[in-house]
């Protein structure tokens, strides 16, 4: 008492009519201690008699796996042409087969994304009815997307096998954001000898993988792929490695063919050292066609309308691109008619029917993997933003400037 009020403050309170016996029992009662526990070197201030409930604390913090992070940061789609980013609130705790990612790089979608950045689709149609927990999500602004995020487990529901997952660095299909939750069955577990930088384009190279695949190239067939885009580049990387190595003269078109064609330079730069036999610019078809297998990855009306007129008697087009919801002319005149041509779809999400009792998503994936870890796509990188760059990041894709762009989290 001396230490609060000195020597002579206490018989001057007393006087006024203080209750100091009173003031020394509520102290007692309302008196704090200290009780350690060996969970995490956790200290705790709790009441003497609540060791009890301290431990049912602890028992529930175990059971319920509460999340360290309480918010995350994650880009928005707001209007046509318009994104930026929001701050949003995490769930308090984990379900049972969740995890927390935190995320290290994501790739943006220079196909998918540069639509909805653009708004050319159709609204209120679904998101993508083939990746988990986006099943129920409908193409309206504003949106959140992305579907290539590479980023680190920091913490794991009650069923999932921490020693398996914590720590490492995993793959999924989540929008760009600074923190995902997630279910454990919605990852991937990034192979050994992957970076973060070259796992990021997991998904782009396993739509190309199922665009040569669809496309069935022959050995000894003249292919040509319109447009060298990110996935453009990549198709043509992928047939380059089944391309003949026998002593033939290879850029005449006459034999096991890979023809590349861009508007821009650099991209056309890129398809030679991607494996293309030649890259061309559109309007020179005749330097390498016409084509047994023609490929459009460009999204333009105006090459497929080349790919189609370029392409052999009895041929093949493969259109790979998403139009959103443009309106596409074509002429399909009198020559069209008889020329017994084969135009075919090509989207990624499922295993084509003439494919499926020998492939599934999960051989894919594999073979996927193996892809990335041979080509190391990150090589075609060619600009590192942070979250706060989407706006210019989304500018400069639709511009042509730049093939492919990430966001970088550390």
């Amino acid at each position: 008492m001396l230490y609060f009020f000195g020597s002579t403050g206490g018989p001057q309170l007393l006087k006024e009519g203080w209750d100091a016996a009173g003031w020394i029992e509520r102290a007692r009662n309302k008196r704090l201690a200290i009780q350690v526990t060996n969970q995490d070197l956790l200290f705790q201030m709790v009441p003497m008699t609540g060791l009890g409930e301290l431990k049912e604390n602890l028992n529930d913090e175990n059971n319920n796996q509460m999340v360290s992070k309480k918010h995350s940061r994650e880009i928005l789609f707001t209007e046509p042409y318009k994104v930026t980013t929001k701050q949003k609130d995490l769930s308090s705790k984990l379900g049972p087969r969740q995890v927390l990612i935190r995320a290290s790089y994501s790739l943006i979608s220079s196909g998918t994304e540069l639509k909805i950045f653009k708004g050319k689709f159709d609204d209120d149609a679904a998101l993508d009815i083939n990746i988990k927990n986006m099943e129920d999500e409908r193409m309206s602004y504003p949106l959140s997307y992305g579907y290539c995020l590479v980023g680190v487990v920091v913490d794991c529901g009650s069923e999932v096998l921490r020693e398996k997952y914590m720590g490492k660095t995993v793959f999924t299909f989540s929008p760009h954001a600074t923190h995902i939750i997630t279910d454990v069955d919605a990852t991937q577990i990034v192979p050994d000898g992957i970076n973060a930088q070259d796992a990021i384009f997991m998904p782009s190279i396993e739509t190309a993988l199922s665009i040569v695949h669809d496309a069935n190239v022959r050995v000894g067939e003249n292919v040509a792929v319109y447009g060298q885009g990110l996935i453009g580049l990549l198709v043509t990387a992928l047939l380059s490695r089944g391309k003949s190595t026998f002593d033939h003269d290879v850029t005449s078109g006459k034999f096991d063919s890979i023809t590349a064609f861009d508007m821009i330079p650099d991209r056309l730069a890129a398809a030679s050292k991607m494996g293309a036999s030649q890259a061309l610019v559109p309007g020179t078809e005749s330097q390498g066609g016409p084509f047994d297998v023609s490929i459009e990855v460009s999204g333009n009306a105006r090459a497929l309308q080349s790919a189609i007129d370029n392409t052999s008697h009895g041929g093949k087009i493969i259109i790979a691109s998403w139009y959103g919801n443009n309106d596409v002319s074509l002429k399909l005149g009198i020559e069209f008619h008889r020329s017994h041509k084969t135009i075919q779809t090509s989207q990624v999400s499922e295993i084509p029917a003439s494919m499926s009792r020998l492939w599934s998503k999960e051989r894919r994936f594999a073979f996927t993997w193996e892809l990335v870890k041979q080509i190391r796509p990150s090589r075609l990188l060619s600009k590192i933003l942070t979250l706060e760059h989407a706006q210019e990041a989304y500018e400069a894709l639709d511009n042509g400037t730049e093939i492919a762009i990430a966001f970088d989290y550390s």
